[in-house]
């Protein structure tokens, strides 16, 4: 039973970790909703379709989603752009160096299907927190023997830190 309970503990702590360890595939997206007389819409149900489109304005759509928000006293919506209802693609499969990206966002007011284009602009700032997962593995040493990171072309590199701390990169093979 020790042995189970000791496995088990060993297997939630390497699960929480990994878990820990992934960037959430999804990012913030806040705008004012505005009636068509530029009112604010305040307190009250709003539907998005949000469209990533890759290369330029009317490239590729590389992944949709529908979402609702409730605007708050000054009519701003707050998403998340990744935890909506999925039509296309996935986040995860974005390869975000394969860019330019542009978001198309489309809005119905009264929180149903009957969207409005409301604009498309560049992504200037990927979601860097996902385009890192794509940029190697980590894989921890004990004490005074560092790391050994895995480079996107696959060769692994054993980095160590001296006391005095000169950082050393050597090849190794890969574990």
């Amino acid at each position: 039973m020790k042995k189970q309970l000791g496995f088990i503990s060993v297997l939630l702590f390497v699960s929480c970790t990994c878990t820990f360890g992934q960037a959430p595939q999804s990012f913030k997206y806040q705008t004012k909703a505005k009636d068509a007389s530029g009112n604010n819409i305040v307190n009250k149900s709003v539907s998005f379709r949000m469209s990533i489109v890759q290369g330029t304005m009317s490239g590729a759509i590389v992944y949709k989603e529908t979402d609702t928000a409730t605007t708050n006293l000054y009519g701003l919506a707050t998403l998340d752009i990744g935890n909506g209802t999925v039509i296309k693609g996935s986040m995860s499969a974005i390869n975000w160096s394969n860019g330019p990206y542009f978001i198309k966002i489309e809005f119905d007011p009264n929180g149903g299907s009957n969207f409005t284009l409301m604009g498309i602009s560049q992504m200037l700032s990927v979601p860097y927190a996902l385009y890192s997962q794509s940029t190697g593995a980590v894989y921890s040493k004990t004490p005074g023997q560092g790391m050994i990171l895995t480079s996107p072309n696959g060769n692994c590199w054993q980095i160590t830190v001296s006391d005095t701390g000169v950082i050393t990169a050597a090849a190794v093979t890969c574990p």
